[in-house]
């Protein structure tokens, strides 16, 4: 029945347009949900109740797509948050470089919208480019890159580089690299235990490389 009706709409020419399938999407055309909603009762069974658009569940305010500006801002708004403070709030910057899973890469004013997991790794914040500049190592998190030239961090731990003790982190990477090795070696370890000395190595080789 339900084959039918999409044929039956077919047929009488409604016009073909690409629309998103998110919640967040755009409905461009008020007029366009109305048309659908009047073709599909007059095909389909008076007991079946009319399809619901993804803005029928948004709040009124929400229901557009958040627009870039007309022109792109001089600086970043920069937010980076950890779970116990905010290091930036609605801050003014010009560019982050971010380490992310995928590839180290910048944001700057004006760029596409991106969500991207964090790699353990060195987040360079340029308050003012090449001048006044912030490092904090990041264990892991994610960043949010949004239309309106807003950047989003939200990390589970962060530290100033001029905090680390490099004896202690050289020693660190000794200590996991050998016990990854007796474990992988040996047979002694169990997955878990395995993974946590991955995870020393890799989290430590970071530190390692960013001092």
């Amino acid at each position: 029945m339900l084959r039918h009706a999409a044929r039956g709409l077919s047929r009488r020419g409604m016009t073909a347009r690409t629309i998103s399938t998110t919640a967040m999407a755009r409905q461009d055309d008020e007029a366009l949900p109305k048309a659908f909603t009047d073709r599909f009762t007059k095909l389909v069974p008076s007991t079946m109740a009319p399809p619901n658009f993804p803005t029928d569940f948004l709040p009124k305010e929400q229901k557009g797509v958040k627009e870039a500006p007309s022109t792109v801002p001089d600086k970043l708004t920069f937010n980076f948050y950890l779970p116990h403070e905010q290091i930036a709030k609605a801050r003014k910057v010009d560019l982050v470089l971010l380490p992310a899973v995928t590839g180290d890469f910048g944001a700057m004013p004006g760029h596409v919208p991106t969500v991207a997991q964090l790699r353990p790794g060195v987040i360079t914040i340029h308050n003012e480019m090449d001048k006044d500049i912030e490092k904090y190592f990041v264990s892991s998190g994610y960043a949010f890159v949004h239309a309106d030239s807003t950047t989003d961090i939200v990390a589970v731990e962060a530290f100033k580089l001029d905090e680390f003790d490099t004896d202690a982190v050289r020693a660190g990477l000794q200590e996991y690299t050998a016990k990854l090795a007796s474990l992988q070696g040996g047979g002694k370890g169990d997955d878990y235990e395995i993974a946590a000395a991955q995870i020393g190595v890799e989290v430590y080789s970071a530190m390692n490389s960013a001092i």
